[in-house]
């Protein structure tokens, strides 16, 4: 077994990339004292509502498994853990939009964004791990950006 020297920088820059992209925005928020009470709160509610993406992709992972689809401990956790991550900010972006506006995005117009971007998520991912092509996952984001700008689209309905 050969080490993969992409995969490692891939993995520890990310992480590093990740880190200071974090310690970045929080300085900057700090500056503009934009990390109060409210800002806590629409976080830790994403990170919750995050645990049921997670949950719901373990659960499609495992049925996999059980038609009997060989899916190797590497591509399983990084299945899961970009569903919890992508899930966790998104749904942080939508509350933090919500929670800020004037006039409250219109629920069923959130609703419709977000089952566009998991429906998009979970056919890509399965049609990645079936066919052993990761590029399908490239073609999950024009979806994916749709259902955000579905779900934001109310917004934009308003100032018109």
């Amino acid at each position: 077994m050969e080490v993969q020297i992409g995969g490692l920088v891939g993995l520890y820059g990310g992480a590093v990339a990740g880190i200071l992209a974090w310690w970045f925005g929080r300085r900057m928020a700090k500056k503009q004292r934009g990390l109060d009470e409210l800002h806590d709160h629409i976080w830790q509610k994403a990170r919750a509502i995050s645990w049921f993406f997670t949950l719901a992709s373990s659960y499609l992972l495992f049925t996999l498994i059980l038609f009997g689809i060989e899916l190797k401990a590497g591509m399983i956790l990084g299945v899961i853990i970009l569903v919890h991550l992508a899930s966790w900010a998104i749904t942080g972006m939508v509350l933090s939009i919500n929670m800020n506006m004037t006039e409250p995005l219109k629920p069923s117009k959130v609703k419709f964004g977000i089952t566009i971007v998991l429906a998009s998520l979970i056919i890509f991912t399965i049609l990645s791990i079936t066919t052993g092509n990761w590029w399908f996952l490239i073609a999950s984001i024009p979806p994916t950006i749709i259902g955000v700008l579905c779900a934001l689209a109310s917004e934009i309905s308003n100032e018109e």
